[in-house]
């Protein structure tokens, strides 16, 4: 592509265009990213930084539009950030009332066909230094983006508050042409095959994956989803725990956490084959480490949990069909949900139910400025009926549930992340238990309260 005409867009982006145009303005894709300076910010420098940062990543300063029916993106050029000031000098509960009118300006709606995706706030007279929020929306950010971005913001900064012209160097790799060679390999025969290969597998498991405690009811037309968060932090020792039962296996931390998600689910929804939502990177393109943008594709992973085996089994057969599954990481998610929804007759059902992410990316360096890490907000909305969360931290292995407050309680989002918690415990402790002999979870359902395998059930295509 040349110059900055519209180009087509990224399956990453059209996933998230298409979500956008079913429910405008819907905050479920915005990411609020909150964070504190030690001490005052010059509110010009942070805006000549933010400047300088979408001038080197173009998601951040693109807008969509329909031509001929179909979503195009428009790479526009880079224009100063505006920064909104709120001086709470003196003011009684200045930080928790930046911690709230942060949560608010999170959840206002962007509109992707002005513009602009990238929003910031600075509050300043805290006692305890500055505060920023940076609100994008997810179409031009995702997790392994947060470090580049808040390096090269930093760097920036650091520049423009010295006086020097905050200037960052070009990227090898511009997002358009990542998504043109994207685009230019979908009708590429191996990449139609590979299609048609895994909608005949997925084929063979049962749509929808219901856990005990699941209200019946229908979506919403739109596809939003009300949501809450549950999360508690599992200690750094079973942590540890985790990484020399992954190294005496063979295998990564990610199967291990794997391997005891899907061991939760069976619990909770009765079920020994079903799917399961990950996300893959999807930067295997020369040229993307330090991109900004949304890449991410969601690739649905078969768990077949064999309770009569132990632990160690299930991280074997975990391993085995995460690299099986992962060689189909770059067919895009719509496609395989559309075709198997076609197929099932079921119309634009979602293809998984409950998705598993394991934050693993890089943090960001933040240079010498002293900023903290980047702490993403809650927005009160969810992506799947539930979303598994588990982020490495300084203490330990934080366990997230996302969960559709229409559909699941508070009460069963805590008693899942507290099973899936002991769990762990108990399989790092001796993973040669059974699966079945493993201890009682918390909060876990009785055997004869949980559904049967489901029929196709018609509903929209959510997220």
């Amino acid at each position: 592509m040349t110059g900055n005409r519209p180009s087509p867009l990224s399956f990453a982006q059209e996933r998230l265009w298409f979500a956008d145009a079913a429910a405008p303005g819907n905050p479920t894709y915005n990411v609020p990213l909150f964070f504190r300076a030690r001490g005052h910010l010059d509110p010009k420098a942070l805006s000549l930084a933010l400047e300088a940062v979408t001038a080197r990543h173009e998601p951040l300063r693109t807008v969509y539009r329909l031509a001929d029916g179909r979503p195009v993106q428009e790479v526009l050029a880079a224009e100063p950030v505006p920064v909104e000031v709120v001086d709470l000098t003196g003011a009684p509960d200045a930080s928790a009332r930046a911690e709230r009118e942060a949560a608010e300006r999170g959840r206002a709606p962007f509109d992707l066909t002005a513009g602009p995706l990238l929003r910031c706030t600075l509050w300043q007279g805290l006692p305890e230094g500055d505060a920023v929020l940076l609100t994008v929306h997810h179409i031009a950010v995702d997790g392994w983006s947060l470090a580049p971005l808040f390096d090269d913001l930093a760097r920036a900064y650091e520049a423009a508050a010295a006086g020097d012209p905050a200037e960052l160097p070009a990227l090898p790799t511009r997002y358009a042409d990542f998504a043109a060679l994207e685009r230019g390999a979908e009708d590429d025969p191996a990449a139609v095959r590979s299609l048609d290969e895994r909608v005949a597998e997925l084929l063979r498991v049962a749509p929808g994956l219901r856990l005990a405690g699941r209200a019946d009811r229908p979506a919403a037309p739109d596809g939003s989803r009300p949501g809450a968060q549950h999360t508690l932090t599992v200690p750094p020792p079973v942590r540890a725990g985790i990484a020399g039962l992954a190294r005496s296996l063979r295998v990564t931390p990610y199967v291990v956490l794997t391997a005891a998600v899907q061991a939760v689910l069976r619990r909770w929804s009765g079920r020994s084959d079903f799917l399961l939502g990950t996300m893959t990177a999807n930067r295997d393109h020369p040229g993307l480490e330090e991109a900004v943008g949304f890449f991410v594709n969601n690739v649905p992973l078969r768990c077949r949990v064999d309770t009569a085996g132990s632990f160690r089994d299930l991280c074997a057969a975990t391993r085995k069909e995460a690299f099986r599954s992962l060689s189909y990481q770059r067919v895009p998610f719509d496609r395989l949900t559309a075709a198997v929804a076609a197929a099932h007759g079921t119309g634009r059902r979602p293809l998984v139910d409950v998705g598993f992410v394991y934050q693993n990316t890089p943090a960001p360096r933040a240079g010498r400025t002293g900023w903290t890490a980047p702490a993403v907000l809650a927005t009160g909305t969810a992506k799947f009926d539930l979303l598994l969360i588990l982020e490495d931290g300084p203490e330990g292995l934080a366990v997230t549930i996302e969960y559709d407050t229409e559909l699941y309680a508070a009460a069963t989002a805590r008693d899942l992340a507290e099973g899936l918690a002991a769990l762990l415990d108990a399989a790092v402790r001796d993973p040669d238990t059974p699966l079945d002999a493993l201890p009682e979870l918390p909060g876990q359902p009785a055997a004869e309260d949980l559904p049967p395998e489901p029929a196709p059930p018609a509903a929209p295509l959510a997220g």
